[in-house]
Formats: structure tokens, sequence, C-alpha cells
């Protein structure tokens, strides 16, 4: 089982569709999880096939705001469970294997919204007792070396993160590759660099999956770059 992740800032375009088509076919994902699609759900599922997935299922943007979709192929069973502008959440099952929990997720934009995204996944954590992953664009860092920029992060923000990370019993899978998944040229000439894309999963899920990893990826189509966990 591998999965694929990416902040594509719009999934609108023909260069992004066509990136994101040989990302696919590069390294081959079963589920794909694509973020702000800044489309309708109809366009997004309609990709599928483009992509090389068997099912789709979307979750529509707000005008030109949000936007999820998620792929898989037919090597998996995904059971989709409620969802919402900021994740989409899903039962896996693989053969005869037992089940788990895939949450795609993109972390609310505006900082002082960011605890609904928080409480959510709390609230996802207490009503499963399933082995559990969560992949996406958090928005958020863990520590602050995560954030290279004009301004150090608040601590508070970081804080909010840590503690529902430690709620929910995740822990960071860390990752391989470039070191930020989001870069970004701001005022000045100078760059912000971050790593807001997370693979987070539970114990049970890392004693059921012990060689999983996370790859830092890039892209051209977007300032975030894929992240691939396998």
């Amino acid at each position: 089982m591998s999965c694929l992740s990416w902040n594509c800032r719009g999934i609108g375009s023909a260069a992004t569709i066509k990136e994101l088509r040989e990302m696919a076919r590069r390294v081959a994902p079963s589920i794909l999880c694509v973020l702000e699609t800044q489309v309708a759900k109809a366009r997004v599922e309609q990709l599928k096939g483009t992509l090389g997935f068997d099912n789709a299922f979307a979750v529509s943007s707000t005008g030109r705001s949000g936007g999820l979709g998620i792929f898989w192929t037919n090597n998996v069973s995904l059971e989709i469970l409620p969802y919402s502008q900021y994740h989409i959440d899903a039962i896996v099952s693989e053969g005869d294997s037992e089940p788990w929990r895939l949450t795609c997720v993109y972390g609310e934009a505006q900082v002082s919204e960011r605890h609904k995204t928080w409480s959510l996944l709390k609230f996802i954590r207490a009503s499963s007792p399933l082995p559990w992953a969560c992949v996406g664009d958090f928005n958020e860092v863990l520590h602050q070396h995560e954030h290279e920029g004009v301004q150090e992060r608040s601590t508070a923000q970081i804080a909010g993160f840590r503690e529902m990370v430690d709620v929910c019993g995740f822990h960071d899978l860390g990752f391989e590759g470039h070191r930020w998944t989001f870069e970004k040229k701001v005022s000045g000439g100078s760059y912000c660099r971050v790593r807001l894309d997370h693979g987070l999963a539970t114990a049970d899920w890392c004693i059921r999956f012990p060689s999983a990893s996370v790859k830092h990826l890039t892209a051209a189509a977007s300032d975030h770059g894929p992240i691939l966990m396998q």
C-alpha cells in the first residue's frame, strides 16, 4: 500500500493534470489524495481514468477555495466515511487483511480557525479503535526548526498541533528527501520554507506497517511538494 498526497493549489490546469498523471505513473500509489483542488466535485472525480485510478470521491471547493479529492485503485477497497471541506475519512481494506483508517487532511488555512481541524481529528480518534494514519497538508509544523522565514512561527500555533498529535496518539513518520514541503518567495526577495505536510500514524498502525516511511517529492505546478507514504 502506498498513498500519495499533494496540495496541488488548483487542479483545473492542463499542466497540473499532466504533472499529476506523470507523478502517479512514476510512483504508482494505491491511493492519491489531492488538496486545494479549487474546482467542483464532478470535475475532480472525472479525472480518475486520466490519472490511472479506478475510483474517486471528491469534496467541492467553495468558490476558488479548498476542495479535496481521493482516488484509489482496485487493489484496495475504500469505504468513505464522513467528510468536510478539510478532510476525507475512509476505512481501507486490502484483501483479507484487517481494515485500517485513513484520513486525508487539509488544515484550516486561517490560524484563528485551525483549532477546528485539531478538534475534528481528536473527535475521529475517539470514535474509532482502528489503526489510523493521517496524511496531508496540516498547515502547521511540529517543531520551530521546520519553519524558515522572515518571522518565527508562533509557539502557540505549534503547541496546538502537538497537543492534537499527543491526544490522538500519533507518531510522526518523519521523511526522506527535501527538507521542506512548502517554499515561496516573499517580499524582499527572501523565501519562506516550511514542512507543512506530514504523515502521522498511531502505534498500532506502525506495528501493522513497521517499514512505513514518508518521502518528500518535488513538483513544478505548485509551491507545495507532494509526499508519498509507503
